[in-house]
């Protein structure tokens, strides 16, 4: 018996069900988006509070992740491959601006805000590995508490402890990004039928397990030692000079952002996970 063919028709049911669905229980379905604000809330305070820096940073990062990103392609590519290799080049852009900027998240210094240590309610979460609390980043002073200061096992650990996140935010971010590419292409076939590519369909799940492990090794790795020591020991004992401090702010993480973006580019090929027709 022949598969039926899941069709527009189809996803659009499927849409309008879950939409009715959600208004049906708005609350069961806004939990996940209030719990997703406050961690983020949360989180970034902790964040600020240890680099006040954090927001400018922050827009550096995803523009630096989209332009290194777009560069190493043109890079490894050459111009006469960037349109043929489109699909690659927008998944590639797509999948670094979410997991970059989430390895800068997620290893950046943190420390419990007066705020959030006045309250009772929800107080800031030690990072643990097993039962022995960790520092989000290796090279940070204090723990959360901003007093106890980390045993060299307790620095080890903060580089162990992202891992399993960063490997989970790694193949989210690649599925979504090599997802979106490929209803795009599905879209330009059904659009533009004469239409031919020059590169065959990405095995999703190995580009996805490939990614996340890249995340929690690399960009784990680089933004540890980005975060703790080259930013907060070098670059910022330059605030009095703000244009120089700015200059060479965009310039590391440029060179972060660009080094990873080759390297991640170079296993995906010597994987065999991107090829031409």
């Amino acid at each position: 018996m022949k598969a039926r063919r899941f069709t527009i028709l189809d996803l659009l049911t499927f849409c309008i069900t879950l939409f009715c669905i959600s208004q049906q229980t708005p609350s069961l379905a806004l939990a996940p988006v209030r719990k997703f604000k406050d961690n983020f809330k949360n989180g970034y305070e902790q964040r600020v509070t240890a680099d006040p820096r954090f927001a400018e940073k922050s827009a550096v990062e995803i523009i630096v992740a989209a332009g290194t990103q777009f560069t190493a392609e043109l890079n490894r590519r050459g111009k006469t491959h960037l349109i043929p290799e489109l699909d690659f080049v927008v998944a590639g852009i797509l999948t670094a601006i979410a997991g970059k900027y989430y390895s800068m998240w997620r290893v950046a210094p943190t420390a419990s805000s007066s705020q959030q240590s006045s309250k009772e309610i929800n107080p800031p979460a030690e990072r643990r590995l097993g039962a022995m609390p960790v520092p989000t980043n290796a090279f940070q002073e204090f723990l959360m508490d901003g007093n106890t200061r980390p045993t060299f096992p307790q620095r080890l650990g903060s580089l162990i402890a992202p891992m399993p996140s960063l490997m989970q935010a790694g193949i989210i971010a690649s599925t979504i990004g090599y997802g979106s590419t490929a209803v795009l292409i599905s879209l330009r076939s059904l659009l533009v039928p004469s239409f031919v590519g020059a590169t065959q369909n990405v095995n999703i799940l190995y580009a996805s397990i490939y990614t996340g492990v890249y995340m929690a090794v690399s960009s784990n790795f680089r933004y540890q030692l980005l975060s703790g020591v080259l930013e907060p020991k070098i670059i910022d004992r330059l605030k009095g000079h703000p244009i120089l401090h700015a200059i060479l702010l965009f310039a590391i993480r440029t060179a972060n952002g660009l080094i990873g973006s080759i390297l991640a580019i170079a296993g995906m090929r010597w994987l065999g996970l991107q090829k031409l027709k």
